[in-house]
């Protein structure tokens, strides 16, 4: 009888974990990974862009397309500045987004930018990281037209 124990109680573990990735699928959630960004750069700032992404993604419904893919944000530039002759801010931001696949690793890059006198810069940067979502549908498209297998014809 003690050996039938034994096997359940290794066979536990493995049933828990099993059952959490089932459901981590099942969810249907886009993983997307911690924001990379510039030396300096502050960690609320990329977490920000990691979020603004994930929300992004959710609200242009493209979770279902994602399935199979991840997304890795990075930050090009985000910066302030005053134009010569002008009295206001000019804040500025550009966004990269790296779409990998599980098999393939990184399978494309998008960017989205924005510019805005007087917003805040998490304004700006969620601009430019809705910029970047909204180019992921047609780079999706892209890629599933170069996937589909090509027949010649006469």
């Amino acid at each position: 009888m003690a050996a039938p124990r034994y096997r359940f109680r290794n066979l536990l573990p493995t049933l828990v974990a099993l059952s959490v990735a089932g459901v981590a699928a099942a969810d249907g959630r886009v993983e997307v990974a911690t924001a990379s960004a510039p030396a300096g750069t502050d960690a609320r700032i990329k977490q920000a862009l990691s979020e603004s992404v994930r929300s992004q993604i959710v609200v242009a419904g493209l979770e279902p397309k994602l399935h199979g893919y991840s997304i890795s944000p990075s930050l090009i530039q985000l910066r302030r500045f005053i134009e010569p002759g002008q009295k206001q801010a000019r804040t500025v931001c550009v966004v990269e987004l790296g779409l990998n696949d599980a098999q393939q690793g990184l399978v494309a890059n998008v960017r989205g930018n924005a510019s805005s006198f007087g917003a805040s810069p998490r304004a700006t940067l969620d601009a430019a990281a809705q910029a970047a979502v909204d180019r992921l549908p047609e780079t999706l498209s892209a890629l599933q037209d170069t996937r589909r297998p090509r027949v010649a014809s006469r």
